[in-house]
């Protein structure tokens, strides 16, 4: 009898490790990609950024240029940032999973004041401020398998008007009846890249290199993103770009961050987002290490 429960004992531990082994890291696979929540029409969208422990950064912005006052001719902007964490993820079956979630606005921001002719008025993180679960889903998802709700932040129209399945991570989030979904991959996977990231041979920001990041940007408004190194690009079927460049969310007091902005210009000239990344700089800052 005890050989036989150690050998039922032994088979369920292979079992739950083939499971484990089975299983995605998905916070690891969304890692540093962003999340955008937009109707794709006006001037507002909440945008968040996971890490691989499930912690998030985000913002929420809304410009209403024609809601003017004394003091504020050129109109106001809704906005906040805000951070939270992701935990007890759990896998609900091979397109989704489900997550508890905490968000909480960051500290030291101003409710509302005027500076420059505009008024800026703190808000909450529209879209995500409700949830207390929220589910994940992959790329592959099919369409079918969506809450009816998610449909009219999917932006399968623009994307693919005949799509059967997600081509972008999304998360859904019942409670305020909000989608985010991720920025399409520009390059389709199965397509060869012809070459490596090169660096740049001169980092210097030039008119060209501001104007290809205005038309991946596109008008986005709510974050300013100054560029200040051209980091290098990458040939594949057109060409990817990299770009470092300070972020400020346009809130009273906002704390400027770094940022590589990924950009694809495909062969046509048109130019999109692939990814928003953190720049960690004490990742790549070594000296001194050996002292401790």
């Amino acid at each position: 009898m005890k050989k036989l429960f150690v050998l039922i004992l032994s088979a369920a531990l292979i079992l739950a490790s083939a499971a484990c082994a089975e299983s995605p890291d998905l916070f690891a696979e969304i890692q540093g990609k962003l999340f955008e929540f937009t109707s794709g029409a006006g001037g507002w969208s909440t945008e968040l950024t996971v890490e691989a422990d499930g912690s998030f950064i985000g913002n929420y912005h809304d410009s209403e240029m024609g809601e003017t006052g004394e003091g504020y001719p050129d109109g106001t902007l809704y906005g906040c940032s805000f951070h939270g964490q992701f935990t007890d993820l759990t896998q609900v079956d091979e397109y989704s999973w489900t997550a508890k979630v905490t968000v909480e606005p960051d500290e030291g921001q101003v409710p509302e004041m005027i500076e420059d002719g505009i008024r800026y008025v703190t808000s909450v993180p529209y879209g995500i401020e409700k949830a207390q679960t929220v589910t994940f889903f992959v790329p592959g998802t099919p369409v079918d398998r969506l809450p009816e709700g998610f449909a009219d932040w999917s932006h399968l129209q623009e994307i693919d008007p005949e799509a059967t399945e997600i081509p972008y991570y999304a998360i859904w989030s019942e409670a305020d009846e909000a989608g985010f979904v991720t920025y399409p991959d520009a390059v389709e996977p199965d397509v060869p890249l012809a070459g490596g990231w090169e660096a740049a041979a001169d980092p210097t920001v030039t008119d060209e290199v501001k104007a290809l990041l205005a038309k991946g940007l596109n008008g986005m408004v709510g974050v300013n993103y100054e560029p200040v190194t051209y980091l290098g690009s990458q040939v594949v079927a057109g060409r990817n770009h990299a770009i470092l460049c300070q972020a400020t969310v346009v809130v009273p007091n906002a704390v400027p961050s770094w940022k590589i902005i990924y950009l694809y210009e495909d062969l046509q000239g048109n130019v999109s987002i692939l990814n928003i990344a953190d720049f960690d700089a004490g990742s790549l800052c070594t000296y001194g290490a050996e002292a401790e």
